[in-house]
């Protein structure tokens, strides 16, 4: 039997100076979250891979990771993808963006099932809405109060839907609240497709909106995709050290975004340590494709 040191495998990547060891705390709120996830498919129009883990000053102090994300297939051909990142200051938002998740994912795959328009505003004023409805059943409170669901649950969001749009080809439509974000990436190049979220931009702590506050105007970001492009959604863990993708982190995900890799292997990535960042990172990636042929990961 071939002995393979697991422990020099999977050790993080170090950029920059790393973050000195310690034990991870489990997180104390409950229900029970684990301290990353990974996720992955291919169909015949679309590879997908996400993953999501837990930063270091959470596992320092035992807190649950506040990111989430949700990929999911459509029978039409399509990708429904969600990111969200629950507020650190709200106590519950954890919760918040795995609400958030889901009642994205339920609300789109309807509308796809209907084959109706889709109203963005109204998706993101309906998963507001199923943070005060799950507030008031926390609380016991007869009736929802959107206040009480920003101090418990505030998340931000970004969701993106794809079609396939010719042998390997894609559209896509974006649309965030909040600093979650998103970027096509080919080759070396990381394109943004929202712009930076301004110091004054709204009324929360980190001075941005999240759920359940909803902007005024929702506006789509339509986005085209061939062979060789990557569609990326991402938490501000990411999208910080990520910058505007020229340094480290930037070559080492384009490098390694270039196809889908293992799915481990996103998780193994994300979970860099560099000592200035320490947030939960979340990563969600989308490759168009000819035809993909089922496969077992090694």
């Amino acid at each position: 039997m071939t002995h393979v040191d697991t422990g020099a495998v999977w050790a993080p990547l170090v950029i920059g100076r790393p973050t000195d060891p310690f034990p991870a705390r489990g997180p104390s709120a409950g229900p029970y979250r684990p301290d990353m996830i990974a996720d992955g498919w291919s169909s015949d129009h679309f590879a997908v891979r996400c993953a999501s883990v837990r930063g270091a000053s959470h596992r320092y102090l035992g807190e649950p990771r506040q990111d989430e994300c949700a990929v999911v297939p459509h029978p039409s051909g399509a990708v429904i993808a969600v990111v969200a990142d629950g507020v650190s200051g709200a106590p519950l938002s954890h919760l918040g963006a795995t609400m958030v998740c889901r009642t994205v994912v339920d609300y789109l795959s309807r509308v796809l099932d209907d084959g109706t328009e889709l109203d963005w505003p109204d998706l993101m004023r309906c998963a507001g809405w199923s943070l005060a409805e799950y507030a008031a059943r926390q609380l016991g409170a007869d009736e929802p109060d959107p206040q009480e669901a920003e101090r418990l649950l505030a998340t931000t969001v970004v969701v993106a839907y794809v079609r396939p749009d010719g042998p390997g080809r894609a559209l896509g439509w974006l649309a965030r609240v909040g600093d979650s974000t998103a970027w096509t990436l080919r080759g070396t190049r990381w394109t943004p497709l929202f712009p930076a979220v301004g110091p004054h931009s709204e009324l929360l702590p980190d001075s941005v909106y999240a759920l359940p506050r909803v902007p005024t105007a929702i506006v789509p970001v339509e986005v085209e995709l061939a062979v060789g492009d990557v569609l990326v959604l991402g938490t501000d863990g990411f999208a910080d050290p990520l910058g505007d993708g020229t340094g480290t982190v930037g070559e080492l995900f384009a490098t390694n975004l270039a196809h889908p890799p293992a799915l481990p292997g996103l998780a193994w990535l994300l979970d860099f340590s560099w000592e200035t960042h320490d947030d939960d990172r979340t990563v969600l990636a989308v490759w168009p494709a000819v035809a993909a042929t089922p496969t077992i990961e090694p």
